[in-house]
């Protein structure tokens, strides 16, 4: 009879200790993803050739989520064919309501910088740059998104006018995006970027010979694997660039 009661007794515990730690497990303010890519792509650009790792690390700054901030990073697994390795981490600000978004973001990408500086923000000389994102959903009924983003200030988006005063070009990059499937077991979205300067003769996305061109032309083909509980969305995207004359293709994987 005494064992019984141990018994009774340590299985109601267990269920009193479970029911506890679930009922302190919840949604925080604090929240990270982790995905894993091919290569890695940019608004037409090929930032990398390598595979690598992506985390994103995100803080809500109010109740309802619309604020937040955090950081991006990324990293190769190998180095590319020039023998420079990609490092990247980023830090950024953002409000988004309603399919409205804008953004701030400090990019610090260290592939090919012989000694990175991640305290250095002279105009001149800093591998940082400001990025100022903005992006409008139409929402359900006409879910056609629209992006524009301008880069503010870095020494990687940079000129010297005619006087050989440094000046920012202010690189600028616009697309709209439209989902083409939808609600089936492979989604099919297309985009169309293009890029141009505010203030020069020519911007970061082209092949450096005029002011405005198409960079970036793609589809992306998504859908969810399910792998016992687990519900892992990878995709595949087929990218161009008609300014640089390149084309990709991108194997993503969102991890968790």
């Amino acid at each position: 009879m005494k064992k019984l009661v141990l018994i009774v007794l340590l299985a109601v515990c267990s269920v009193q200790m479970s029911v506890a730690q679930e009922a302190e497990l919840k949604d925080g303010p604090v929240d990270f993803s982790v995905s894993v890519q091919s290569n890695h792509l940019w608004r037409g650009l090929v930032i990398t050739d390598k595979p690598l790792v992506m985390v994103l690390t995100t803080f809500k700054l109010n109740e309802s989520g619309s604020f937040t901030t955090g950081f991006w990073g990324g990293m190769s697994m190998s180095n590319d064919a020039d023998g420079t390795h990609y490092k990247e981490i980023n830090y950024y600000m953002q409000y988004a309501k309603n399919g409205f978004s804008i953004g701030l973001w400090d990019l610090f990408n260290t592939r090919g910088v012989a000694a990175p500086d991640v305290w250095d923000y002279d105009k001149e000389t800093t591998g940082h740059l400001l990025d100022l994102r903005t992006s409008y959903n139409f929402g359900e009924s006409f879910p056609l998104t629209l992006e524009a983003d301008f880069l503010l200030f870095g020494s990687g988006d940079s000129q010297y006018d005619t006087n050989g005063d440094f000046e920012q070009r202010t690189s600028s990059y616009v697309q709209v995006s439209y989902p083409l499937v939808r609600n089936s077991k492979v989604n099919l979205s297309g985009y169309v970027g293009a890029g141009f300067s505010l203030n020069g003769d020519t911007h970061l996305y082209g092949d450096g010979d005029e002011n405005f061109d198409i960079v970036n032309v793609g589809l992306t083909a998504s859908k969810t694997l399910k792998l016992m509980d687990l519900n892992i969305p990878v995709s595949a995207t087929t990218m161009w660039n008609p300014s640089t004359k390149i084309a990709r293709v991108q194997l993503a994987v969102s991890l968790f």
